[in-house]
């Protein structure tokens, strides 16, 4: 029996995908031989979010905040709408009352955009997990406050996507950099077309990736956009 790096039992797709990234002729394939099979789903979340607009919520609250204050501010969110924030509780508060809890401008207006986008059927949550990569892309991307990070992210994490790259992030970059000892930080081009090989388990090698960027500095990988 396989176990993950966290102690937990590797799934067959866990398997599939170390077996598959580590018989690459690469650099990140001996990265992944010596770490075995990973759960790439696994965001660490210190808190429960249990629908789509939870889990934006606590990306959007948490930007460039330490995890302490992150975790103040959502609890304060979360408590001003009775134990759950759902579409129907957001778009009825106005967005003083966001900024009460501690929400900048910027982290009210995009959830509450969210939350209108659900509350109209313009972004159905509930459909998410059905619909395609692209499909979910374009329709999070309409959302005033969100970007390719926050998309590629939930689309990873949240709807377990087994093929999710986010070439644009720094810390996949600057882990193919090193890996690949290339003299300057890799382009997101260039870096997407680096990914190429890794289809169709891209997330998995997004979460080798900033593993090995946690080994080289210690600090939490990647960021929310």
């Amino acid at each position: 029996m396989t176990m993950t790096r966290t102690g937990k039992r590797a799934t067959k797709e866990q398997h599939a995908a170390a077996e598959y990234l580590g018989s690459l002729d690469d650099s990140l394939a001996r990265w992944v031989q010596s770490t075995g099979p990973i759960d790439a789903y696994d965001a660490h979340l210190p808190v429960t979010v249990d629908s789509p607009l939870e889990w934006f919520s606590f990306a959007v609250t948490s930007r460039q905040l330490s995890r302490a204050s992150s975790l103040a501010i959502y609890h304060r969110l979360v408590a001003q709408f009775g134990g759950a924030i759902t579409a129907e509780r957001v778009v009825s508060t106005d967005e003083q009352t966001l900024r009460d809890v501690g929400l900048s401008h910027q982290k009210a207006r995009t959830i509450r955009a969210l939350a209108e986008r659900a509350d109209d059927g313009l972004l159905d949550m509930d459909e998410l997990a059905t619909m395609t990569d692209a499909e979910i892309h374009a329709d999070l991307m309409a959302v005033p406050g969100i970007g390719p990070s926050s998309a590629q992210r939930f689309m990873l994490h949240y709807l377990r996507r087994p093929d999710i790259f986010p070439a644009g992030d720094l810390t996949v970059r600057e882990a193919i950099t090193a890996l690949d000892q290339l003299d300057s930080v890799i382009t997101p081009k260039a870096a997407e077309q680096r990914g190429e090989p890794w289809r169709p388990y891209r997330s998995y090698a997004t979460s080798y990736l900033w593993g090995y960027a946690w080994e080289l500095h210690p600090v939490v990988p990647g960021g929310t956009s």
